[in-house]
Order: C-alpha cells, then sequence, then structure tokens
C-alpha cells in the first residue's frame, strides 16, 4: 500500500487542493504522529471508560453465532461497494468517465487509509486517487465536488432514516437537528457562493436523474450498513435487533463528528456501547455489540482495501503492458 500510494499520491497527505504555485501540506511524518497520538488516546479512553465490562465482554464474544455474522460482514462489504457507486456517480455527473475498477480500487484504498489516521484524513487520500483516475484540468476540484456531493448525500439519507426512526419512536425527535442542520448550511452556502461552487462542478452538475441515482447509491450504502448491523447484533442474541441497530448506529454517526482516533475506534465505540446501554441493553453486551460491530466493519474495510488495492495494481500493470506494445508497434 504504501509503495503505491507513493507512486499515486504527491508528497502532501492533502492533494486535492495542491496547486502549481504550492499551497501548505501535512507531511507524512506529522500524519505518523497524529495517528499515533490519536491511538494511544483512543486506548486509553476506552480502557478507562470500559475497563471492567470490555472484560466481561469477551466472554460474550465467544458465544457469537457464526452465520449471522458471516451475512452482517457481507452486509458490510455491499455498502463499501455501494459507497464506491456513489462517488462514481458523482464524478460520472460532471461528464469524468471512470471504471467500476479504478473506483474500487481508490475508495478501497481510501477506506484502508480511514482505519489509520485519524481526523479521517483518508479522505484526502480518496480525493486525491480519485483526481489521479480522472482526464480533467480539474480534476483535484472536480474530485473534491464528489466527496461534498457524496457526503450531502449521505446527509440526506440519514435525515430521512432519522425521521422514519422519529416516527416510529425509535429516536427522539431531537436527533434530527444535526442532519437539519448540516443540509441547511449546504443548501445557505449554494445559495450564496454560486459561483465559488462552480470550481466543484459536481454539485452544480447533478441532473434530477443523476442526483436520484446518487441519493439511491447512497441509500443501498445505509440500509447495507443497517442489515450488517441488524445481523451482528442477532449474532448476539440481542432482543430486538432493528431498533438496536438503529439506535446504535445513530449514535455512532454522532461519535463520529469527532473523529479523533483512527478508523473511529475509541470516542465512536464509546458512544455506541453508551446509547445501546442506555436503550436498555445490560452494560456487559453493549459493550460486545459495539466491539463486534467494530471488529466486522475494520475486517470488512481491510478485505475491501486490499483487493482494490491489487485491483489497481493490476490495472497500472496492464496499463503500463499496453503503452509499451504501442511504443515498440510505432517504433
Amino acid at each position: 500500500m504504501r509503495s503505491l500510494l507513493a507512486s499515486r499520491l504527491p508528497r502532501s497527505i492533502v492533494p486535492a487542493f495542491a496547486t502549481e504555485a504550492g499551497t501548505p501540506a501535512i507531511s507524512f511524518t506529522i500524519t505518523r504522529r497524529l495517528a499515533g497520538a490519536g491511538f494511544v488516546g483512543a486506548l486509553a479512553l476506552g480502557a478507562f471508560s470500559f475497563r471492567g465490562p470490555a472484560l466481561a465482554a469477551v466472554a460474550d464474544l465467544q458465544d457469537l453465532h457464526p452465520l449471522p455474522l458471516a451475512f452482517g460482514s457481507a452486509g458490510m462489504l455491499l455498502a463499501l461497494a455501494a459507497s464506491a457507486g456513489a462517488w462514481r456517480c458523482a464524478l460520472r455527473s460532471a461528464g469524468a468517465e471512470i471504471r467500476c475498477a479504478d473506483a474500487w480500487g481508490c475508495y478501497g484504498i481510501g477506506s484502508l487509509a480511514n482505519t489509520v489516521l485519524p481526523a479521517r484524513l483518508g479522505e484526502a487520500v480518496r480525493i486525491g486517487l480519485f483526481a489521479r483516475r480522472v482526464d480533467a484540468h480539474d480534476r483535484h476540484w472536480l474530485s473534491a465536488g464528489a466527496c461534498g456531493s457524496v457526503a450531502t448525500a449521505r446527509a440526506f439519507v440519514y435525515a430521512l432514516t432519522c425521521s422514519a426512526a422519529a416516527a416510529a419512536g425509535i429516536l427522539p425527535a431531537w436527533t434530527l437537528v444535526a442532519p437539519a442542520i448540516g443540509i441547511g448550511l449546504a443548501v445557505l452556502v449554494a445559495s450564496l457562493s454560486p459561483r465559488a461552487l462552480r470550481r466543484f462542478r459536481v454539485g452544480c452538475m447533478l441532473s434530477p436523474t443523476r442526483g436520484s441515482v446518487l441519493l439511491a447509491w447512497s441509500g443501498l450504502s445505509a440500509v447495507a450498513r443497517l442489515l450488517a448491523a441488524v445481523c451482528i447484533f442477532s449474532a448476539l442474541d440481542i432482543a430486538a435487533p432493528i431498533r438496536s441497530a438503529v439506535i446504535g448506529l445513530t449514535a455512532l454517526a454522532a461519535a463520529a463528528a469527532l473523529p479523533i482516533a483512527p478508523g473511529g475506534l475509541g470516542v465512536a465505540g464509546a458512544g455506541m456501547a453508551l446509547a445501546l446501554q442506555q436503550s436498555g441493553i445490560p452494560g456487559t453486551t453493549a459493550v460486545a455489540a459495539a466491539l463486534a460491530f467494530h471488529a466486522v466493519e475494520t475486517v470488512a474495510t481491510l478485505a475491501f482495501g486490499a483487493s482494490g488495492w491489487a485491483v489497481l495494481r493490476l490495472a497500472n500493470g496492464a496499463g503500463a503492458r499496453t503503452c509499451s506494445r504501442r511504443r515498440s508497434a510505432s517504433g
């Protein structure tokens, strides 16, 4: 992975906004230090908050049912694949053609980076990788615009999910505040700065058809992740797994707003465990559910990212062989 990133990315970890004049860059050395500090802090926070229940939760994890766990892993992989499809749809809305294999590889490597980097710096890696696969003079801005469009679609799907859960009495009504504020700010910025947003092109050129397809990909990713959580909670014999999955994922999304640790470890997992405990699940089982969900999500991300890295490497090798054949034929 390091060799691919070294060949595909500039020395900056934030290549999306690099220009010929140069911009301030975050070096990989600083990033590694931040990742190490965040990881140690997350471990310290988790050990302090759940030192007792975490030890008892290990016994619960030994009683996991394998079949629901396997379905949960498949759901996680489907969620990642649907997210890659959302990125491809967003880029194609601006006229940037990108193959499914390239979208798979770029999104997968970005997901791998998010598992080891704090503050979701993997998004910057993902933006840079997609920009490398787009044939356009403003490809970095276009890739950043795709990231914003996908994030907006996810916020819209999240708002719909919270609305349905609030109407069903699963979530309190105040959980709609965060997605409503996010969507409102996005609409406000789009209305106040239309010229500035033209540089991103993607969000401004989304037709109703493309927008519906983007929402469909984002919705498929959300549904697959929800079903994965339901399967994982069912593997622990948690009562009302659908209700618990909605509560747990909502708390996980809220806790992930403070991404100080790699891969959402620590704060996000603690938030999920606390929310499940407050919903009536025993503390030990709540911690076991949070640990199991994070473990399955991490393994699925590693598998998806590794396969994406392999796909990109094979594509690069095939492209190099094609170019050499063309040069030899012309020579």
